[in-house]
């Protein structure tokens, strides 16, 4: 599984986030290598309400014994289901 880490500033007010922050992500791509996700990485991001994405890091993730966050875990399980998935932290970036 290919783990992506970085940041996207909201597009759109929700009810979760103000418009105009910029946030962490964590990704997982059921697809690898990065280099041929990357398209699809920003059209899910963008999709979702995100653009100005910088990606920080990214690489595989052999073992999900690995994970040890539940809510990181979840989304390995989705992205492994549904091929993408993505967490973004609450707290924007200053």
């Amino acid at each position: 599984m290919l783990i992506i880490n970085g940041t996207a500033e909201l597009m759109h007010d929700n009810k979760e986030f103000t418009k105009g922050t910029r946030h962490e992500f964590n990704m997982f791509s059921k697809e690898m290598p990065f280099e041929q996700q990357i398209t699809q990485i920003e059209e899910y991001l963008v999709t979702r309400g995100w653009d100005n994405i910088e990606v920080i890091s990214n690489g595989v993730l052999n073992n999900k014994e690995d994970i040890t966050h539940d809510v990181l875990l979840k989304a390995y399980q989705k992205a492994k289901n549904e091929g993408f998935a993505v967490t973004v932290n609450n707290q924007p970036l200053v």
